[in-house]
């Protein structure tokens, strides 16, 4: 990852200098968790409905949020006070941004739960945490762990360093580039964190609003990878770009492009990598092993409407390769589309999304354990629900409804359903999934129990329950 990284950093240096040199430039911000604290994470994802702040990519800079509550709380000031309080707790010079501990017990064959950093349902533990020190605007160093049965990895340690449009983030930092809540077809928190070196901007640039996204990851250690003598073992990297503007208040439109490449004897050079970006017909859609690496793109979209109920439309239109030799169509197609009201009245709230995808997807001639990090797709959900290897097309549904206030407390449920073509050789059941969760405040944590029960796409039948307390 180290010539990556530094292309990378050389590309943006001009940015921060542009950063340092702008005099009412803030400083870098932390970020909020993704996938490991779901309670104010729902709550977080309200206020920027609510504030007409569309989201592609996550996770959210604390900053963002802060300056999108003055909105929210004009439409639900209940709300705007408990994510303003929990946001106190990151404005400290130090403090825990984060700390979440789960017992559990499972029954059933271990089956990838969805977006959960690659636990799977027979993990009898989950627990996290995150610190943080930042002792000026333009530094902060958190460090966090994400730990659960046959896995530990340092998920959320990570020094930024920088300024609002351009911070710097080295280390193991989520990606997440998808306007849906429920499943993102190019990076999820499927898998495990990458490590990773990061250049974005929470603020916006010029009038256009635009937002831009650079990184370059390590994965994990694959034995599988193909060249022309054969195979050999290395580490692949991942590259990706992410770029959007907002045309009108409330409208975003973004694109993207993730590359996986190098890994063992494989060619990893910088300028390789910018002939394969731009002319991916030619040197990366061949079939051979000639081919630079692989890789995927996606066009994406968010509506917020705030009257006379608060909703956002939003879209995801992706490729994993290019069609008919053309560099700007984009080949073995998928689509997700997407509803979230943010508040159905007082106690409501709810999203329903749908995905369809082609065959090819997550699969690869040269990296021939697919786009996977530590044995898990890197997007979405419905990748890991068939046989390791398999290129199927599949077509797949999620709901999530929350209710506030009952019994002093949250009731969050959700159901996910994953249907893949019948052209396979493995003989696939409907897979489905219906979790539920509930919460409540006491004093200065919030304690729960949560409970999951599926058949997967095989026809066996799982379960998990389990009993959290979180900070």
């Amino acid at each position: 990852m180290v010539a990556g990284a530094e292309s990378l950093l050389r590309l943006s240096l001009f940015v921060l200098v542009m950063a340092a040199a702008t005099v009412e430039a803030r400083g870098v911000s932390p970020y909020l968790p993704v996938d490991i604290s779901p309670e104010i994470e729902r709550k977080i994802e309200r206020v920027l409905i609510l504030a007409d702040q569309p989201t592609l990519t996550r996770p959210f800079a604390a900053a963002t949020v802060i300056d999108a509550l003055p909105r929210a709380c004009e439409r639900d000031q209940a709300l705007c006070e408990e994510v303003r309080r929990y946001l106190t707790s990151l404005t400290r010079t130090a403090g825990i941004s984060y700390a979440s501990l789960t017992a559990a017990a499972g029954s059933g064959p271990a089956t990838a739960l969805p977006l959960r950093h690659g636990m799977t349902s027979d993990s009898n533990y989950e627990a996290a945490i995150a610190a943080y020190w930042q002792p000026g605007d333009k530094f902060l160093m958190t460090a966090g762990v994400l730990s659960y049965d046959g896995e530990t990895a340092p998920t959320g340690t990570v020094v930024s360093f920088g300024a609002d449009i351009a911070q710097f983030d080295v280390g193991y930092r989520d990606h997440w580039w998808s306007p849906a809540q429920g499943n993102a077809m190019l990076l999820s928190t499927q898998a495990a964190t990458m490590p990773s070196v990061t250049v974005s901007n929470y603020r916006p640039l010029t009038k256009a609003k635009v937002r831009y996204e650079a990184f370059v990851a390590r994965m994990s250690e694959s034995s599988n990878i193909a060249v022309e003598t054969g195979t050999t073992t290395g580490h692949p990297q991942l590259a990706g770009l992410h770029l959007s503007i907002e045309p009108l208040p409330g409208w975003s439109l973004g694109v993207s492009r993730i590359m996986q490449y190098g890994g063992g004897e494989r060619d990893d050079s910088f300028g390789d990598l910018l002939d394969a970006f731009f002319n991916p017909s030619d040197k990366d859609n061949t079939g051979t092993p000639q081919d630079f690496g692989n890789q995927v793109a996606s066009l994406t979209s968010q509506f917020i409407i705030g009257d006379p109920v608060p909703l956002t439309v939003y879209f995801e239109y992706a490729g994993e390769d290019t069609s008919t030799l053309s560099n700007l169509r984009l080949g073995n197609a998928a689509l997700s589309a997407g509803i979230a009201f943010p508040q159905l009245g007082k106690r409501l709230s709810a999203t329903f999304e749908l995905t369809e995808w082609q065959n090819g997807w997550y699969v690869h001639h040269i990296y021939t354990d697919g786009l996977r990090h530590e044995g898990h797709v890197l997007g979405h959900w419905g990748g890991d629900w068939r046989t390791l290897g398999d290129g199927v097309g599949a077509l797949s549904a999620f709901a999530r409804v929350n209710v506030e206030q009952v019994l002093g407390g949250t009731i969050e449920a959700s159901y996910r359903q994953l249907d893949n073509e019948d052209y396979s050789a493995t003989d696939y059941e409907i897979g489905r999934q219906v979790d539920a969760r509930y919460s409540r405040p006491l004093g200065q944590v919030s304690v729960g129990g949560e409970i999951t029960v599926g058949r997967d796409v095989l026809g066996e039948s799982y379960s998990r329950v389990g009993a959290f307390i979180r900070f």
